[in-house]
């Protein structure tokens, strides 16, 4: 193989960062965005993520992928909640000549109690939940949560018009 060739496969490094929960209706729901924005940005300039993503790099070249992957459950088994962000193109693509109407991405037999998938493509955005029956009982209760927070927020953040000034 072409030694210039671009490589394949996934590369991930893990953040962590806290959840926290505020009951409160009257609050600027973009506060919570801005401060999750700011933790995340120092924890993408701290070297956490890139640490991690070496670590699994040795540890897969040394051990191999057995001691890689039962590295990487481990650390899912002590997680409550995943997120994973793909962003996708803003125009639609085809695949062998048919239109794509969404993207998704999914994984399956994850030791977490909730796995959120976020996709944009095409200038939309699809939401992918996957939970554990018996800690989340009701799935669909969850995903509105997140549906009206997503939206309350896009809403927050949409500058105001005239109509609304005036």
């Amino acid at each position: 193989m072409d030694e210039n060739c671009s490589r394949w496969g996934n590369k991930f490094g893990f953040m962590i960062l806290p959840v926290y929960y505020h009951n409160t209706k009257d609050a600027d729901p973009l506060k919570f965005v801005k401060r999750a924005k700011v933790m995340i940005d120092r924890k993408k300039q701290s070297l956490g993520a890139h640490f991690s993503y070496y670590a699994g790099k040795f540890t897969m070249s040394l051990l191999g992928p057995k001691a890689a992957s039962m590295s990487n459950h481990k650390i899912l088994c002590n997680t409550t909640f995943v997120i994973s962000n793909i962003v996708g193109t803003q125009e639609e693509s085809t695949f062998a000549g048919n239109p794509m109407t969404y993207i998704t991405a999914t994984t399956t037999s994850l030791p977490t109690a909730v796995m959120m998938h976020m996709v944009s493509y095409a200038g939309k955005a699809s939401m992918q939940i996957s939970v554990a029956k018996e800690i989340i009982p009701d799935p669909r209760f969850l995903a509105q949560c997140f549906q009206d927070a997503l939206l309350e927020m896009k809403t927050a953040a949409q500058p105001a018009t005239v109509d609304d000034v005036c």
